[in-house]
């Protein structure tokens, strides 16, 4: 069994998530922990699959629902970059780790606080806090 910081007894753990860069309608978001049993993984070799979920809300406007796509589904990587984001509107994202018994009845991560990508057309740099 894969080895790694995790749940004991079927307990998941929650995975951390940060926000590694800020880029022309991107971001870049590492994580760590979450289950550590291994789970089936592809044709990776087993370990921990992860699911990223997003939302975003325009200026003057309620968050929109939580959304996934198949790829954010199966992740075995412990970092992402959500691409053709809005850049005038913010976002937060939020990730799980898939159970030992191979179901998504896992918390999800604490959401990123509210954030905007740069504009199309400027460099990546590191994520600051900004406020919404």
């Amino acid at each position: 069994r894969g080895g790694g910081g995790g749940g004991e007894g079927g307990e998941a753990a929650l995975a951390t998530l940060v926000v590694a860069g800020v880029g022309a309608g991107s971001v870049t978001l590492d994580w760590s922990g979450g289950v550590g049993e291994a789970t089936s993984g592809g044709g990776t070799g087993g370990g921990t699959l992860y699911e990223l979920q997003w939302r975003a809300a325009k200026p003057g406007r309620a968050w929109g629902e939580w959304a996934t796509s198949e790829s954010a589904r199966a992740m075995v990587a412990h970092s992402a970059t959500k691409r053709n984001l809005d850049p005038a509107a913010l976002h937060q994202f939020r990730v799980r780790a898939r159970a030992s018994d191979g179901s998504w009845h896992t918390p999800f991560s604490s959401p990123t606080s509210p954030l905007r990508c740069l504009p199309l057309g400027q460099p990546q740099k590191p994520q600051q806090p900004q406020q919404p």
